[in-house]
């Protein structure tokens, strides 16, 4: 199975690792023909309105718009496939407030609750929130009351930095979707 990464700016490396160590062959996303034949593609972080420019100016923003290509997206990809206050993919069904904790410097490590009660290592680098979900979007994880990961048929949002830690507990609950 080939994953694509968006490899446009954010956490390219470590995705690629964790993909890797799960079995899976990597693609880095730089045009739309390199999503050819991809059963997943991963957006990560980095800023948003930058990482919507790029996409813009690489030709991927139509071609991702327009595709029913699985997508992890975690913190800007997280922002990018929900729906906010700028242009998104609306691929989740989610409202997401951009800097919901704050600037880089209120960064923070938490532990994150999951669906199953097993906690995870959650790094948030000036990340976004989860403030509202639709009917068909199963929230899997929480830090205190608030949603930090969600679940939309085979898309899946984080505002977290699971490809930080070590632990490819997120990375494989979404490929064992696809």
């Amino acid at each position: 199975m080939d994953i694509g990464i968006l490899a446009l700016q954010g956490a390219v490396s470590e995705h690629k690792s964790c993909i890797e160590k799960a079995g899976m062959n990597v693609i880095e996303v730089r045009t739309p023909s390199d999503l050819q034949g991809l059963s997943g593609l991963i957006m990560p972080g980095g800023e948003s309105t930058t990482l919507r420019n790029l996409l813009k100016n690489a030709d991927l923003w139509k071609a991702i718009d327009e595709s029913n290509l699985p997508i992890m997206g975690t913190c800007a990809g997280a922002i990018l496939i929900g729906k906010g206050k700028d242009e998104t993919f609306s691929k989740i069904n989610m409202e997401i407030d951009r800097n919901y904790y704050g600037r880089q410097k209120d960064s923070f490590e938490k532990n994150i609750l999951m669906e199953n009660k097993e906690k995870f290592k959650g790094i948030f680098i000036r990340a976004p929130a989860i403030i509202s979900i639709g009917a068909k979007t199963k929230p899997i994880a929480w830090v205190d009351d608030n949603i930090v990961g969600c679940i939309e048929g085979k898309n899946m949002a984080l505002t977290f930095h699971p490809e930080l830690t070590n632990d490819l507990t997120f990375h494989k609950l979404w490929l064992k979707e696809l």
